[in-house]
């Protein structure tokens, strides 16, 4: 097989780590009237929109109240990291070089660290860099779940290529190029 040069870039939340699921579960215990009579999950990328309450209210459970809880404890996409194990495998035979690539606050990073460390996901680099900067990371393909992301790199980078969209209840209406629904749909991607 031929020899790749090539870095890709890795998300947590919404790709490795079930974010959403934390954030429900802490919400449902601690703040269940923040749920909406007819809630059904979380659907919508601008998470209030999911929630009775505003933007900092919610942010507040995340980034303050229960960041350990959500950022350190949350559940894995179990497929998606076995996968992950094995294409970072993969990628070290053929010149595929994985890092992580997620947006977290400076005070509530070493929670990402240790869940990364917990699911035994070692990456060389992690780099923390917020939504709008990441297109600016020095990777060649970039697997996120955002949809504000698919725009940034679009913008900053002139074109879709390289940007890898995992699929996700609140990315449906983003007409992506590229689209997995597991983790290693991306080899082919990558490999091609």
């Amino acid at each position: 097989m031929k020899k790749l040069n090539v870095t890709v870039g890795i998300d947590v939340d919404g790709v490795l780590r079930d974010f959403c699921c934390g954030l429900e579960r802490v919400v449902k215990e601690h703040y269940p009237d923040y749920l909406p009579e007819d809630y059904t999950g979380i659907n919508n990328w601008k998470l209030s929109d999911n929630f009775t309450v505003d933007k900092p209210e919610i942010q507040k459970i995340y980034w303050e109240d229960y960041a350990k809880e959500i950022m350190g404890e949350s559940p894995a996409f179990e497929e998606n990291v076995k996968q992950m194990k094995d294409m970072i495998l993969w990628g070290e035979d053929i010149g595929v070089r994985f890092v992580c690539v997620t947006s977290q606050k400076p005070h509530g990073r070493h929670f990402t660290t240790y869940w990364l460390g917990k699911h035994e996901l070692n990456f060389d680099t992690i780099y923390f860099r917020r939504g709008f900067e990441k297109a600016k990371t020095p990777v060649d393909y970039l697997i996120d779940d955002s949809p504000n992301n698919w725009r940034y790199w679009k913008e900053q980078r002139g074109f879709e290529d390289g940007f890898i969209l995992m699929d996700a209840p609140y990315n449906q209406d983003i007409d992506a190029k590229d689209r997995i629904f597991q983790l290693d749909d991306a080899v082919d991607l990558i490999a091609k």
